[in-house]
């Protein structure tokens, strides 16, 4: 605003933050959502719900898996080095090195308000699909949730909708192991008891 106004930086902050009240805020990146999805979250939501009373929070199992890459973090606005010259900087700090595809580890983990799952760490370089999921997943972790976690208690499997999890396959192992899940289609599956 300084320069579109051609006034003095400091002066311009003064009257924005000291005459004016206000502070600068930056903008965030977020999903967009159309009224199409909107009406498809709220419908969900209100399905969700219905199946679940107050105070049975406690036996769902919420899953994800999260991507973590050994990479330096870097932001270009606020990480600084200071110098009188920009020659004086050495190349090791000056500079971060980016490589195109990352050392990365995925992690996988189920959390309930009572329990939670054993991290299980994905070996460097497995693609997850519908087949490796249920191997490093589903069969060690989820299938003996109900003894270990719930100690044989009604419980529901809660994961997002990615496409591993939204899969035929993923969605029948539930199916055979008579597990209650929220599926991808129906909003849930009741498990038969």
């Amino acid at each position: 605003m300084s320069r579109e106004f051609c006034v003095n930086h400091e002066t311009m902050r003064k009257l924005v933050v000291e005459d004016l009240g206000m502070k600068s805020y930056k903008r965030k990146n977020v999903h967009h959502l159309n009224d199409s999805i909107r009406r498809k979250r709220l419908e969900r939501c209100i399905q969700l719900k219905a199946r679940f009373a107050p105070g049975t929070e406690d036996q769902i199992l919420f899953s994800d898996e999260k991507l973590f890459t050994v990479e330096e973090a870097s932001n270009r606005q606020n990480d600084r080095v200071l110098a009188s010259r920009s020659q004086d900087i050495p190349d090791s700090i000056k500079y971060i090195d980016r490589v195109q595809k990352p050392l990365s580890l995925m992690v996988s983990a189920g959390v309930s308000a009572n329990s939670r799952t054993n991290l299980i760490f994905v070996p460097q370089g497995v693609k997850i699909n519908s087949q490796t999921y249920r191997e490093l997943v589903l069969e060690p972790e989820i299938a003996s949730a109900s003894e270990k976690l719930f100690q044989n208690h009604p419980w529901t499997y809660q994961q997002d909708s990615a496409p591993v999890n939204a899969s035929k396959v993923s969605q029948g192992w539930f199916r055979k192991q008579n597990i209650d899940f929220i599926s991808k289609d129906d909003g849930h599956h009741q498990a038969q008891i």
